[in-house]
């Protein structure tokens, strides 16, 4: 079909690529050496040492004007060896060795979270990364600590253990076999990246409360913040949207998530890493070797990076406007954990309007399960008995098979405890009992609790 505008430029052109400009001759802050790096337009050249100068302002800055550090504080930095968390951990000791006023007052220490189990490493390539882990930290003299993503399926054992250049991994079989099931139940790519991504901080929120620091510190760039925002739109986690990309993190009542380098692009903390020489480990994940279209976070990634290509003020326009939206009922963390996700901790919406597309794809999904007979079309819960199972047998033998497994939750059960976007991970899980037993008891807790309510609430107190 033919347009007005197929002969101008109007509305509906595409917006061109900029070229990229021409070096400034000076450096923008001390106009009197020759600047080596050029941060989004000509205007941002800088000379090596105004350029750290410029990154240490604003890490400090960022944790300044916050005003939620203390000097009581206790920190946990989640260090994974690669550049960004090293960067980290380097400008937290330059701000703790300060001679000034200006020098931080709270205490520091790290840990190193082993993913290997979900990632297919021998035992012996986990523990050269734990090695070299402690390598790159111990120049700082900071305390460190390591864990292993298989500790969230024991509720009994320690989870956190010093980490010093002899430290070694114990393979704990029964725990990572829980670990790797789970992982192999999961049926998508972008399924296993998001529920990683969950348990890797549950287990920090864990280890946090274990070794009594009070917040967390993540080292998430304005790259990352910018990806993370259009996976989560597209994960179906724009609510939640202003938790995952904005300074502070306080679903968690005891413990705050902080992102200290949320300011600095991924490309600033390459530089500053370079002029550093700080060193890291690659360590593979889920997605390395992947194509760009195998999950939704490669995708967005890609997208992000190409945006840095060409249009490099864009990927700040992304980061600053996800930094305010979020939910128009604001999460208290002071309410009951009976109405937060157990997954995410995310508040779940109890009080929806009459139609939404959460309840629209509720609906499909009954009528696609159950049939039109099979659930409350009021209510969207679904009928007991409607599922063949009292035609089963009488129920009366001990070993029946409608009675031996009652104590284990359903997946309607668990996904009553979920948000919307952790809803979608248990789609793509193919059996429920392979989560780990600390989830499996939440629910059992609350529905528990739910019927105790059904019980008495129409009791005269």
């Amino acid at each position: 079909m033919c347009s007005r505008n197929d002969n101008e430029d109007g509305s509906e052109s595409y917006m061109e690529a900029k070229s990229k400009p021409l070096w400034s001759s000076t450096c923008q802050k001390c106009s009197g050496h020759n600047p080596v790096i050029q941060i989004l337009q000509i205007k941002h050249a800088y000379c090596k040492n105004c350029f750290v100068t410029h990154v240490n302002h604003k890490f400090r800055s960022t944790l300044g004007k916050s005003k939620m550090m203390r000097p009581s504080d206790v920190v946990l930095a989640a260090f994974s060896g690669s550049l960004k968390s090293h960067a980290m951990l380097h400008l937290l000791h330059a701000g703790l060795s300060e001679k000034s006023h200006k020098r931080f007052l709270f205490k520091v220490q790290f840990i190193y979270v082993d993913e290997g189990a979900v990632l297919g490493l021998s035992l012996a390539e986990r523990i050269a990364n734990l090695r070299a882990i402690a390598t790159l930290a111990e120049q700082y003299g900071f305390s460190g600590h390591f864990t292993s993503l298989a500790c969230l399926f024991d509720s009994s054992g320690p989870r956190c253990f010093p980490l010093n250049k002899n430290s070694s991994l114990t393979a704990e079989n029964s725990l990572e076999n829980e670990l790797q099931l789970l992982f192999q139940n999961i049926v998508s790519l972008t399924a296993k990246e998001d529920m990683l991504k969950q348990l890797r901080k549950q287990l920090l929120l864990l280890a946090a409360k274990e070794l009594c620091c009070g917040k967390v510190f993540m080292a998430h760039t304005s790259t990352d913040l910018a990806i993370q925002i259009l996976t989560d739109v597209s994960l179906g986690r724009g609510s939640l949207m202003h938790h995952d990309v904005t300074f502070c993190d306080f679903r968690d009542k005891d413990i705050k998530i902080l992102r200290p380098l949320l300011e600095l692009s991924s490309k600033e903390v390459a530089f500053y890493s370079v002029y550093h020489k700080l060193d890291n480990v690659f360590i593979p994940s889920l997605c390395t070797k992947m194509a760009s279209d195998s999950s939704i976070h490669n995708l967005s990634k890609q997208f992000v990076m190409d945006l840095m290509e060409n249009f490099p003020s864009t990927v700040s326009t992304v980061f600053r406007t996800g930094e305010k939206l979020g939910s128009t009922s604001s999460p208290d963390n002071s309410e009951e954990d009976d109405n937060s996700c157990i997954i995410c901790q995310a508040r779940l919406e109890v009080n929806l309007s009459p139609c939404t597309s959460a309840q629209a794809t509720e609906f499909s999904r009954l009528i696609s399960s159950l049939g039109p007979l099979g659930f409350d079309s009021k209510t969207l819960s679904s009928i007991s008995g409607s599922n063949g199972a009292e035609s089963c047998c009488s129920g009366s033998a001990s070993n029946c098979c409608c009675n031996s497994n009652q104590d284990s939750p359903s997946l309607s059960d668990i996904m009553e405890c979920c948000c919307y976007g952790c809803r979608l991970i248990l789609h793509d899980l193919k059996s429920v009992s392979s989560l780990s037993e600390r989830i499996l008891e939440q629910v059992r807790r609350r529905k528990s609790l739910n019927s105790m309510r059904d019980s008495i609430k129409d009791f005269l107190l």
